[in-house]
């Protein structure tokens, strides 16, 4: 590995796919890692707190952290991310909701207890470097950042054009919180609809300011 940024631009777009995505996945469950995030922030009981989710897509992921007590603010580059987030919603959990549409490097963030970030700033492309500063900033002290960044032998990089980076990368990005937990993964497992089989390699991470 290298320390370097990798990244390549997807020549089409990808607003049709993600827009696919966002609604096939608005009805499932939260997955493991947001499991993992709650563990690290002791987050079942979120009253008071202020969460970012960063790429919400369908919205699993927000609705559990309103179902658990906390303030979300909610972002995505989809539109239709918005109808998804709130059909359904009882009114004591929209009035804890804010929905931003826009890129991850422009969206002006909260202060935020908790940025969980599941496997969505790579896809900032040629602005990850930004993106992920903007997110990072959002942590205040004591709070923690959530999230899963590529690595160069992961599929996404050449299918979608997604930044990749490796542990040096993270560790110098990270240089400013207290501790930062990174595990790195690669395996090869079904995905998506079809349930084909593709190569993940990945870094989740836990970091507390």
């Amino acid at each position: 590995m290298t320390d370097e940024l990798r990244f390549q631009t997807d020549p089409e777009s990808a607003d049709d796919s993600w827009a696919a995505f966002a609604a096939a996945t608005s009805g499932r469950g939260p997955l493991e890692y947001f499991h993992s995030a709650m563990d690290f922030v002791d987050g079942n009981n979120g009253r008071g707190r202020q969460a970012i989710d960063l790429g919400c897509r369908g919205g699993a992921d927000t609705r559990a952290l309103l179902s658990r007590g906390w303030r979300v603010f909610a972002m995505d580059a989809e539109p239709g991310a918005r109808r998804l987030l709130t059909a359904g919603l009882p009114p004591d959990s929209l009035h804890r909701l804010d929905i931003a549409i826009g890129a991850f490097h422009e969206v002006e963030l909260p202060g935020a207890d908790l940025v969980y970030a599941q496997f969505s700033l790579p896809f900032a492309g040629e602005y990850f470097e930004r993106a992920v500063v903007n997110a990072l900033k959002a942590v205040v002290p004591g709070g923690a950042f959530v999230g899963q960044l590529l690595g160069i032998n992961d599929g996404w990089i050449t299918e979608e054009g997604a930044a990749a980076v490796d542990q040096r990368w993270i560790e110098q990005s990270f240089a400013d919180f207290a501790s930062v937990e990174i595990d790195e993964r690669e395996h090869d497992a079904p995905y998506g609809p079809e349930r084909e089989t593709r190569h993940f390699h990945f870094f989740h991470i836990q970091a507390r300011r």
